[in-house]
């Protein structure tokens, strides 16, 4: 929020760590335990290892005095905290105390109602359960639901061992439209150098506030030094607050500026021509493609002058290469619009003709690192699959989609039993009856389920409907397969026991799968998984437990040879067309348009909270407890509407209350509702009924060719509530 400057500014100031810790030519340096902080007390153990509140995993360092985690603090040695934690990362420890997070199995024996169970009841009976409807209705009758975390390679080999092809992520409601559009055009989606860049503009991307710790660390320091800042966005979000220019486009539109700019860089030739022709194909089918794209033509779409996006687009340019168009997240080339995958592939020729892929201030590939394969200790080799996936991702009709899925359609393939009837479903780490679309119908799917199980640290939305709740140790109680960024691999280590009858996830996973007749593929433990990664590199995991971070060799990119059919930018891409798209990026306009009775809903996150997962932590629920209802001061006055007020917001599939906030910071046809509030599980106190629920509003909606959910293709009505 607007008025939390100081939350936002705060969080980038981090904490001192205590100790010493370092890597230096593979020589790993433990952690001094840092001494207390008056006489008498015990010594703090200080433990390095990975957050989870967000899905960053900056490296922290757990503070520990009495086997009580006290405090949290970045680890400098860190390569994405850099030693500073946000507003999120030091309020982990009230998620860890939470007196309302789950504290043992649990099943459900009415509405509402769970009785506990041992864990050893828990696994027999969903085990039971699950070879019971494997034998009826094939193994692909079970889906495994999720937000990918560095437990997701256990999860997909549970799938694969039990036969089911069903492994779906959160991408469509997240990033998958950008994933599709730069994995064909550049084999891979590149990150931008933050820290170098002189001339960035983000079309949609809230940078500070869908904070990604380490990007916004950096992107302060670059325009500190100068780097004009661009935010193309519907509202003034924190980003656009932060930048230099705030373009307020009209919501949808962002895809005609970007084909705009690109025929400004063409025809006045100030694109990079040497790296045009010697890393890209397609330039002359683009070139054809753009021709009738100029700025006078976007101006009438975009509502942002011709001169403006000319103007931009030749700064951009002047800057190059160390300029780029942040190839985006949950936004504009993400999950928000119908031609979401054709705003990516626009950007994604953008940066091509600035040059900037592995130059400084530009776009780069991730380093590889050589870690070792442990196949050998995970069973015999599972048969492939013979079902097609549950959702037809990577099926003719949608083959460029098959990584990503389409979770938002869950609730419409459980009504139908074509090609096969969908009976189970495990959730982890999601949250889809808050997270994705038409919340109503998605609990209506559940309840229609043999068997619903339930993987997390607390009782959600969608927790609340499943047979059987297993509640996973949090990230300060458990390990967790390794990570690895740029050149060093890091470690997720427990700070102390469990609290409470909790189990980390690959337990957890094994003992559903023993149960369900999959012993074979799980005699071994976490730590020999994590030791069969290490070898190449010559470290075990106790080894990094002494650090949480090693630095180790890593191959850079080789921008000559990418993983495309060319080896190079396809800037005409064949595979869209086979795709059913268009061989260069074209203009299409959004799915929906609003009337003068109606408004876009749009809707994002904010720095002080992640997803649906933080709205009960005691800490960042007291910087914001609920979220408001964004409209412009020109459209709430025709309908007698004043900040404070409560609103009824409706859609065609349901409708919230909500308070209003009036401002001149959103575009007229749109109204912003934060996401990640309107928790409906009384068990969850200080959620509970906090604010409004934007996916009560989201029709269930699929964007060509990515599959995405379209999320801001929504259109709702607004009046004051009785």
């Amino acid at each position: 929020m607007l008025e939390q400057k100081i939350t936002r500014r705060t969080f980038l100031k981090g904490s001192l760590a205590a100790g010493a810790l370092a890597t230096f030519g593979g020589k790993l340096i433990p952690i001094e335990p840092a001494k207390a902080a008056a006489a008498g007390q015990a010594e703090t153990r200080v433990v390095p290892t990975l957050c989870e509140m967000c899905g960053v995993k900056c490296g922290v360092l757990a503070h520990v005095r009495d086997g009580r985690v006290w405090r949290l603090t970045g680890n400098p040695r860190d390569p994405q905290s850099g030693g500073r934690l946000c507003a999120r990362g030091n309020a982990g420890t009230k998620t860890l105390y939470d007196p309302d997070r789950l504290k043992g199995p649990m099943k459900r024996v009415g509405e509402g109602q769970f009785q506990p169970i041992s864990w050893e009841q828990a696994f027999q009976e969903i085990g039971s359960k699950l070879k019971e409807l494997k034998e009826q209705y094939g193994p692909q009758s079970l889906v495994w639901l999720a937000h990918p975390e560095l437990i997701s390679p256990l999860e997909k080999h549970f799938m694969a061992a039990f036969g089911s092809p069903n492994y779906t992520g959160h991408g469509p409601t997240c990033y998958s439209s950008r994933n599709v559009a730069f994995e064909q055009m550049y084999g891979g989606v590149p990150g931008v150098d933050y820290r170098n860049v002189r001339y960035y503009i983000a079309f949609g991307r809230n940078l500070t506030g869908g904070i990604k710790n380490p990007d916004v660390q950096k992107i302060v320091a670059a325009k500190a030094e100068g780097a004009h800042l661009v935010a193309v966005d519907p509202r003034l979000s924190d980003f656009a607050y932060f930048a230099d220019e705030w373009l307020p486009i009209r919501p949808g539109t962002d895809l005609a500026m970007v084909l705009a700019m690109i025929n400004v860089l063409i025809n006045e030739n100030l694109y990079d021509a040497a790296f045009v022709a010697a890393y890209t194909t397609g330039f002359e089918e683009l070139k054809k493609g753009v021709s009738g794209y100029t700025p006078d033509w976007a101006a009438g779409i975009t509502g942002i002058e011709a001169g403006t996006i000319s103007r931009i687009a030749r700064e951009l340019a002047a800057a190059k290469p160390a300029a780029a168009v942040d190839p985006g997240w949950h936004a504009v080339t993400g999950s928000q619009y119908g031609n979401s995958v054709q705003a990516g592939r626009a950007i994604a020729a953008l940066n091509a003709l600035l040059g900037n892929l592995g130059a400084r201030g530009g776009l780069s590939l991730p380093p590889t690192i050589k870690l070792g394969s442990p196949a050998g200790i995970m069973g015999p080799k599972p048969p492939a699959a013979t079902a097609p996936r549950w959702d037809g991702a990577g099926s003719e009709k949608w083959p460029l989609n098959k990584d990503h899925g389409m979770i938002q359609t869950f609730p419409e393939r459980v009504k139908q039993d074509q090609p096969y009837p969908v009976k189970a479903v495990i959730i982890q780490h999601l949250n889809p009856v808050r997270s994705s679309t038409d919340s109503l119908a998605f609990i209506e799917a559940l309840k229609k389920l043999d068997l619903v199980v339930a993987i997390d640290i607390q009782m959600n939305d969608t927790a609340y409907y499943a047979h059987y709740i297993l509640p996973e140790a949090t990230y300060l109680e458990r390990y967790d397969p390794l990570m690895t960024v740029g050149n060093k691999v890091l470690l997720r280590q427990p700070a102390i026991k469990p609290l409470f009858d909790n189990k980390g996830a690959e337990e957890i996973i094994a003992g559903i799968g023993r149960a369900a007749g999959l012993s074979e593929y799980f005699n071994f433990t976490l730590e020999q998984y994590n030791d069969a990664l290490l070898g190449p590199l010559g470290l075990t995991q106790a080894q990094l437990a002494l650090t949480g971070v090693a630095e180790v060799e890593a191959s850079k990119p080789d921008y000559s040879k990418l993983k495309t059919p060319s080896g190079k930018i396809e800037l005409a891409c064949p595979a869209f067309v086979k795709a059913g798209s268009t061989l260069t990026p074209a203009w299409e306009p959004p799915l929906v348009e609003p009337r003068d009775d109606s408004f876009r809903l749009i809707q994002g996150h904010v720095p002080m909270h992640t997803h649906t997962t933080t709205d009960n932590n005691s800490y960042l629920h007291a910087i914001m407890p609920e979220n408001e209802l964004w409209i412009h001061t020109s459209r709430a006055g025709k309908l007698g509407i004043k900040t404070g007020d409560l609103v009824e917001v409706a859609s065609k599939v349901g409708k919230v209350r909500v308070k209003a906030r009036v401002t001149e910071a959103i575009h007229p046809e749109a109204v912003f509702l934060a996401h990640g509030f309107g928790c409906r599980v009384p068990l969850r106190h200080l959620a509970y009924n906090r604010g409004a629920n934007g996916g009560d509003l989201i029709p269930i909606m699929t964007a060509p060719v990515s599959g995405a959910a379209a999320q801001c293709e929504t259109l709702v009505t607004v009046r004051k509530a009785g």
